[in-house]
């Protein structure tokens, strides 16, 4: 792998969808301008997420064409191969305008065009798998790539998902979990996920009735939901702060008592990296059950739990399971550690230092 990739190389990264894609994407560019002072260049879809991150990041961008499959209708699906074709040349172009000695694949249809240009022009590819369940584009152009990364423990040579400096911090230590009243963060991504909205209120409603004691609630709702998950814990009679959006939002995580959140792969990485617990509620609609995978699997290993979405209509039940994870520090501070210890998290220097030795 060193032979394709120095400090001296161009790179293209590409990838998008969701941020378990995006933003791998924008701290490996990021890293790889930092250290090797070299090129760096983003493909992404036009008006996306990637194309706003990598604007905040001042990385160049170009715009392809490309469309989805999976849990679409035929005609979405013969559409979507229609904007594949004209991705095509779109991506030799960029090739031909960027020059790249390597293309990083994060994942999401938006990198099949431009991974198919790329073998066909001879530059080589590296693909990364975030995701305990490969998504599709990922298992479609794995025999083309010069190497698949999955998310393993940190410390792999060469695995895990990259993530920004800082985020990958120090074990936990045991005081964190004495704090009084212990804090709990609610997030359902950076736009929101309005089952969480509406349902974990009424969760933190029924939690009077156990032998809780107070809590500190910070909820980050997605902007278009902020007025009515305002309105949700008013009508609980239980004080939080609701935000929209809470920008620098890993950097809070080292903070938390207890984190509930979604199961997307970065946010599990960001989470376990910091040594935070939390309660995983899968996005039940996610490709593959792939978020069911991951909160599964961290659970298995004694990192985390799950909660399946339908339970959530049952706020007694899950009150009764907060209280009883609450009430016992000691078990938040050994999950917190059992995260740590397997978290995917691994700086995205240090990712590109490994890929490097290859």
């Amino acid at each position: 792998m060193g032979a394709f990739y120095g400090a001296g190389s161009r790179l293209l990264v590409t990838g998008g969808g969701t941020g378990g894609h995006v933003i791998p994407a924008i701290e490996l560019a990021r890293a790889h301008r930092e250290r090797a002072g070299a090129p760096v260049f983003y493909a992404g879809g036009a008006g996306s997420l990637e194309a706003r991150l990598a604007d905040s990041a001042h990385i160049p961008f170009f715009p392809v064409s490309a469309g989805g499959f999976v849990g679409k209708r035929l005609l979405e699906k013969l559409d979507g191969l229609r904007k594949m074709a004209a991705g095509l040349p779109e991506a030799l172009m960029i090739l031909r305008k960027t020059r790249p000695d390597l293309v990083i694949g994060t994942g999401g249809y938006v990198q099949v065009p431009v991974v198919l240009a790329a073998r066909l022009v001879g530059v080589p590819v590296v693909l990364l798998e975030p995701n305990r369940v490969p998504g599709l584009a990922n298992r479609i152009l794995r025999p083309l790539a010069l190497r698949t990364v999955v998310a393993g423990k940190s410390g792999r040579e060469g695995g895990g998902i990259p993530v920004a400096p800082g985020v990958r911090g120090a074990a936990p230590l045991p005081e964190r979990f004495l704090v009084n009243p212990p804090r709990i963060l609610v997030m359902g991504g950076s736009q929101g996920a309005r089952t969480i909205n509406r349902k974990i209120p009424e969760i933190f409603g029924e939690l009077r009735n156990f032998p809780v004691g107070p809590i500190e609630i910070l909820h980050q709702s997605g902007e278009r939901w902020v007025d009515e998950t305002r309105e949700a814990y008013r009508r609980s009679g239980i004080p939080a702060r609701v935000e929209g959006f809470l920008p620098g939002l890993s950097g809070r995580f080292s903070g938390q008592t207890l984190v509930i959140a979604r199961a997307g792969a970065m946010t599990i990485a960001e989470l376990t990296g910091s040594g935070t617990p939390a309660i995983y509620i899968p996005f039940p609609h996610s490709a593959g059950r792939h978020q069911e995978m991951n909160a599964l699997s961290l659970e298995k290993e004694g990192g985390g739990w799950t909660w399946e979405e339908d339970r959530l209509e049952d706020p007694g039940v899950c009150a009764e399971d907060l209280a009883r994870i609450l009430g016992d520090r000691e078990g938040l501070y050994a999950v917190a550690k059992n995260a740590w210890g397997q978290s995917p998290a691994v700086p995205a220097d240090e990712w590109l230092q490994a890929m490097e030795k290859q």
